[in-house]
């Protein structure tokens, strides 16, 4: 015990990193990236290999699709950001008034978060908790500043802007007047296969940050919020009931996470499986989608 086990958060907070090398499949990204090199579309942005900049748009916009959409949105459970510039790709979170200089906005595809953060919450509801020790341009945008001194937390929000008014960036804003669009997308039950060989359904958990799906590795290496060999073994097991009972063609992702975890809540962990299993724990609706969305043969219209 350190005093972690005390700690709460909202049941709809989640950690938002970049991650390097993971696929993305018909994400639009465009919120927060116009266009890429050589006119590649970003409204359906798919990769093998996204970058820093790219992966951390996408898991923005895979969580605001997951998120604000059927039951989450229904119950207004606010939905909440938490980034740690330690592990967010840094041309994504900022762009300082010198690069602005020296790159021209006409040169440079991505709009950084810290233009779209208030749109984020003005537009959508959408909150952010920032671990940033290294920029002060945040100081401009931010409605709570608090700084921890030999571990205790202080509220430091009235000084923050009296730096801010005092030591203004000269930073131009490149977010536009509205966060943009968040498109739902419709996942085609043959791209989630679980067969291997003989066997109509192979799943295996190793450790906590792989499930092997049928012939498929999927990483979660990424999703912070999991903590369980048996939340995987669970998501494994939620992705092929998924499959099976929900994906039609038609659906939306979101209406199949509200589909699944409905049957979750009223009929428990037991439905996804066709024997009990004393070996599964509860996950939410964001790491289901965290999973299905790093499927590398995941396929959507």
């Amino acid at each position: 015990e350190d005093g972690r086990e005390f700690v709460v958060t909202n049941p709809a907070a989640v950690k938002i990193r970049a991650e390097d090398g993971r696929s993305v499949v018909g994400v639009d990204i465009s919120p927060f990236i116009a266009q890429l090199p050589q006119g590649r579309s970003t409204t359906e942005f798919t990769t093998e290999n996204a970058s820093g900049s790219t992966s951390q748009a996408a898991n923005i916009m895979e969580v605001l699709e997951a998120g604000l959409s059927g039951d989450v949105d229904k119950e207004g459970i606010p939905l909440v950001l938490l980034v740690d510039e330690d592990t967010a790709a840094t041309n994504f979170m900022i762009r300082d008034r010198r690069m602005q200089e020296l790159i021209s906005k006409d040169s440079e595809p991505i709009v950084p978060f810290i233009d779209k953060v208030r749109q984020l919450y003005t537009d959508y509801g959408v909150s952010t908790i920032l671990v940033m020790g290294g920029s002060g341009d945040y100081f401009d945008v931010a409605d709570l500043v608090v700084a921890m001194e030999n571990f205790q937390p202080y509220e430091v929000t009235e000084k923050a802007r009296a730096i801010a008014k005092q030591y203004a960036t000269g930073r131009t804003p490149e977010g536009g007047q509205e966060f943009g669009e968040i498109k739902q997308r419709i996942p085609l039950p043959a791209s989630l296969d679980p067969s291997r060989g003989r066997r109509d359904v192979r799943l295996k958990v190793r450790d906590v940050d792989e499930v092997v799906f049928g012939n498929e590795d999927v990483d979660l290496g990424a999703v912070g919020q999991l903590v369980s060999t048996d939340q995987l073994r669970a998501i494994a097991a939620a992705m092929v009931y998924a499959k099976q009972q929900y994906m039609d063609g038609y659906r939306t992702l979101a209406e199949i996470l509200d589909a699944v975890m409905g049957d979750i809540q009223s009929r428990g962990l037991e439905i996804l499986v066709p024997f009990p299993q004393s070996d599964l724990a509860m996950f939410r609706r964001f790491e289901l989608a965290a999973a299905i969305n790093r499927l590398r043969t995941l396929a959507i219209k």
